[in-house]
């Protein structure tokens, strides 16, 4: 892990950037384009999304509730459990960076790349948002920080490749889903595995 230090303080800076000012700078920028509706939306989803995200993460729930049942077990269908959990989490996660940015473009009428900006801006706000808010209620799990900076740093990916080109975006994408949906749950697996085998051989 030492080793992704570097590269995870290099990314934090445009993420901490974009999660203190982003929000605020689109907001401004719409204001002074009229855009009060997308702008009520925003405010509307930044008090209640975490509300409904916490119904939709209910089935999650009840498979962290097996995983750990199955770990007091030593079974190892825990594994199975928690990369299901992740997983799932991560489809929200996915899909609520996907609605946000599809109703701020919706908006959308300009013709330059420069008019899009604060568009993307207040879909940054809206889409992951409510996962900075989860994460905040919980300090000290590393997993929810660590899910939620790496969708973080693929949804800037996607942002930028707008201005790259339709092949980037497709790139974009598609790497998105891969990372968030398939190696980022299995490399979270691993982690805990160390820490699993750790702990036995501290316990001994």
């Amino acid at each position: 892990m030492k080793i992704l230090e570097p590269i995870i303080e290099l990314l934090g800076i445009p993420i901490l950037i974009l999660n203190v000012i982003g929000g605020i700078v689109g907001g401004i920028w719409l204001g002074f384009l009229g855009q009060w509706g997308l702008i009520g939306i925003g405010i509307i989803l930044v008090f209640t999304s975490h509300f409904y995200l916490s119904i939709l993460l209910l089935p999650g729930v009840g498979l962290s509730f097996l995983a750990l049942y199955f770990y007091k077990n030593q079974s190892p269908l825990r594994h199975l459990f928690a990369f299901l959990y992740q997983l799932f989490t991560n489809v929200l996660i996915v899909g609520s960076c996907g609605l946000a940015f599809w109703i701020c473009t919706r908006y959308y009428e300009g013709a330059t790349s420069l008019s899009l900006i604060p568009y993307l801006l207040w879909s940054w706000g809206m889409a992951l948002g409510p996962w900075r808010f989860f994460v905040s209620k919980e300090p000290d799990n590393e997993f929810s920080g660590m899910t939620v900076f790496v969708a973080s740093v693929l949804y800037l990916v996607f942002l930028i490749s707008i201005f790259l080109g339709p092949w980037f975006v497709l790139i974009a994408i598609v790497l998105f889903g891969i990372v968030q949906l398939v190696i980022f749950p299995v490399f979270l697996m691993y982690i805990a595995s160390q820490m699993e085998k750790e702990e036995k051989e501290y316990s001994y």
